[in-house]
């Protein structure tokens, strides 16, 4: 059996170290567009901050993959997929056939349309050198700048709060997560960072980079800012380009069931770029985190190998942002959610959102209230009422 693993992240070598374990015998290969082992993305900011070593963010070796017997191919990426020939040709020109194909290709950072040296983005090991080199070269009168209102935009503001380094931030929307978060608990996240002192800008539109070889500033709708470091968190997406004539179903991702296989028989995904059916929560979804991508290359493998099982977890990522903790759980997009319950208020200093569809929970929010986690996800998992949830949580 040949298996071919477009995509060597977390998702696609976890799913090629299980493939091993469950077939001795298999071909297996890995295309991975960048030059690193696997390595953790959640350890990356630790890395930048002096915490961990840049050696230990490396949850494999080089030498793994041919202890394993697993063809690892790297610098490279996919530009076609035959499905009816089973190959897919790479950039550098090789075709390689396939019994059992997974993508998991991930997401790539949205750019502004300028840049700079001081500008920078944060989802690569190399994005994080080059960040670790643009700190060192900061003098005394270092001032970072941060624009987006997601996660990446907090990792930046962890980042310049540990260096003691002025911030200013400007996002699009209301508030941050404009599509997660109530405007009550965007008030308290804005209230929070206010208060740690970072300068904040909401409705504010990117304009142009300031200065002339290296930056000194930035501007948006909201006025000019003074910035020797950028940081750019406005999202992120994949390239589903090369698939376009292949026939694999496509949407926010790649589409596929429960199983995470897609439309076309035995072609599957996982990780950031799988929009993929959630049996508990009842629709597609397409979830950016580590622990979901870790879990679904486990899964898939097994559903690759024929053990068929569905991919229900109920996935969370947790951070803390300048002193204030941030809990996602489940399905927590307010446009796939009949109503939230808000828990808590900005007076409070903590605040809880219930997603609730269809008269059951099937997300939640946690800001500073971090012991409602527990009752949320078991609530997902069992589908219990939305009501019932919120009266537990607020009693």
């Amino acid at each position: 059996m040949r298996y071919l693993i477009i995509g060597g992240g977390v998702a696609g070598t976890t799913a090629a170290g299980e493939l091993r374990r469950l077939d001795s015998s298999a071909e297996i290969t890995i295309v991975c567009d960048e030059h690193h082992p696997l390595y953790s993305r959640v350890l990356l900011p630790l890395y930048l901050n002096g915490k961990v070593e840049r050696e230990r963010i490396f949850l494999k070796k080089e030498s793994w993959y041919a202890d394993q017997e697993i063809e690892w191919l790297r610098g490279d990426v996919a530009v076609r997929l035959n499905v009816k020939n089973k190959f897919v040709e790479l950039l550098s020109g090789r075709e390689i056939e396939y019994d059992k194909l997974l993508l998991t290709t991930g997401s790539e950072v949205r750019v502004i349309d300028a840049d700079m040296r001081g500008v920078s983005y944060f989802r690569t090991l190399d994005d994080a050198d080059h960040m670790s080199q643009l700190f060192l070269e900061q003098g005394e009168d270092a001032h970072g700048g941060i624009y987006g209102g997601g996660f990446i935009a907090c990792e930046y503001l962890n980042l310049f709060g540990h260096f003691n380094i002025p911030i200013v931030l400007a996002h699009r929307g209301e508030h941050f997560w404009n599509g997660t978060l109530e405007s009550s608990s965007g008030e308290l996240m804005a209230k929070h960072l206010t208060e740690q002192g970072v300068e904040l800008y909401s409705n504010a539109d990117f304009k142009d980079l300031v200065g002339d070889k290296e930056l000194t500033g930035f501007t948006t709708n909201a006025g000019d800012h003074k910035a020797t470091l950028l940081g750019v968190g406005i999202g992120v997406g994949p390239d589903l380009s090369w698939l376009k004539d292949s026939g694999v179903e496509t949407g926010a991702g790649i589409k596929a069931d429960e199983y995470l296989e897609t439309n076309v028989p035995g072609i599957f995904t996982a990780g950031d770029v799988a929009e993929f059916y959630h049996p508990i929560l009842g629709r597609q979804l397409k979830l950016g985190n580590w622990m979901n991508s870790m879990s679904q290359g486990r899964a898939v493998a097994k559903n690759m190998v024929g053990d068929k099982a569905p991919f229900d977890l109920v996935s969370s990522y947790a951070m803390n942002v300048l002193g204030l903790d941030l809990i996602f759980v489940g399905d927590v997009e307010k446009a796939h959610s009949d109503q939230i319950h808000v828990i808590g208020s900005v007076e409070d200093g903590g605040i809880t959102q219930v997603h609730e569809r269809d008269g059951k929970v099937v997300g939640g929010v946690c800001l500073n209230r971090n012991t409602d986690r527990p009752t949320i996800t078991t609530g997902i998992k069992e589908k219990a009422s939305a009501s019932d949830i919120v009266n537990t949580l607020s009693g």
